[in-house]
């Protein structure tokens, strides 16, 4: 897909290399009505391919001990984590999920895969915003996809000008929200940065191995949020581990005050602000 991407932004001329086209796969994971996190991994064709051909294997090699009616489809944090629905009775099998995550962990700490997170207080964001629509939360989905977008455009400084990123995202009730916000950002004359951007694409784990990883990043960092602002609790051994092997994992927090001015600024009509 990324190589579709590029060949159309930027044709094959006889004489001209081909544009570079980063794929940043993203996803979303909250904890009750406490933590909420959209993280993923930004990287190169080459380096994706390499990661979902090891995650791949991963998965089968545990689905080789595995009796048939307890194969997994597929890696899914939060039921791995809770031992529910495939993932049910591996409580009783350490060994197993303790093999299995480490080779995960591995395959993305060595990837050469960058990680960007948004993260938000729930809690405050709730109260200020009461009532919103959708009465879920898409919204601070919506608010956290537009600050990834200015994270990424920022560490994109670092890139050649003719670099540019695709956005990939898990396939769910949040896509029409996603795509708006994608658009409200790089339709934006006034915004420097809106040309790295060439697209935002909702596909599910079947259609794309690396939402996976992008699972696992965004439960570890929604985690570590949630032990930041409500329990107190020392950082996780699986993010730890991660960033033991992998020093670009990036990502911002925000707070009531932030919160506060981004509906200001956002989500409140122009004539109805600061009355």
């Amino acid at each position: 897909m990324i190589r579709d991407i590029a060949h159309i932004i930027h044709p094959d001329i006889a004489g001209r290399r081909y544009i570079m086209v980063l794929a940043f796969k993203f996803d979303e994971s909250h904890k009750n009505s406490r933590s909420f996190v959209v993280a993923g991994w930004m990287g190169e064709e080459r380096h994706w391919k390499r990661v979902e051909k090891r995650w791949q294997k991963a998965i089968a090699f545990e689905n080789k001990t595995l009796p048939g009616e307890r194969k997994i489809s597929r890696y899914h944090a939060s039921h791995m984590n809770a031992n529910d629905c495939e993932f049910k009775g591996w409580e009783n099998e350490s060994y197993r999920k303790l093999r299995f995550t480490k080779k995960l962990l591995k395959i993305v700490g060595v990837s050469q895969l960058s990680a960007v997170a948004i993260g938000l207080d729930l809690d405050a964001f709730l109260k200020i915003f009461p009532d919103r629509d959708p009465p879920d939360f898409g919204i601070p989905y919506v608010i956290c996809i537009r600050q990834l977008m200015y994270e990424i455009a920022f560490a994109m400084q670092e890139w050649p000008e003719d670099c540019r990123v695709a956005l990939v995202h898990d396939h769910g009730d949040w896509d029409k929200l996603a795509l708006e916000g994608y658009n409200q950002l790089v339709d934006d004359p006034e915004w420097e940065h809106r040309h790295r951007f060439v697209s935002i694409t909702p596909l599910t784990w079947k259609d794309d191995v690396g939402l996976q990883a992008a699972d696992l990043i965004a439960y570890e960092l929604m985690r570590r949020l949630d032990d930041t602002l409500w329990t107190g609790r020392d950082i996780r051994i699986p993010l730890k581990a991660i960033l033991e092997m992998n020093n670009h994992v990036s990502g911002k927090y925000l707070d009531h005050g932030e919160l506060k001015s981004l509906k200001q600024r956002i989500f409140t009509p122009s004539g109805e602000r600061d009355k």
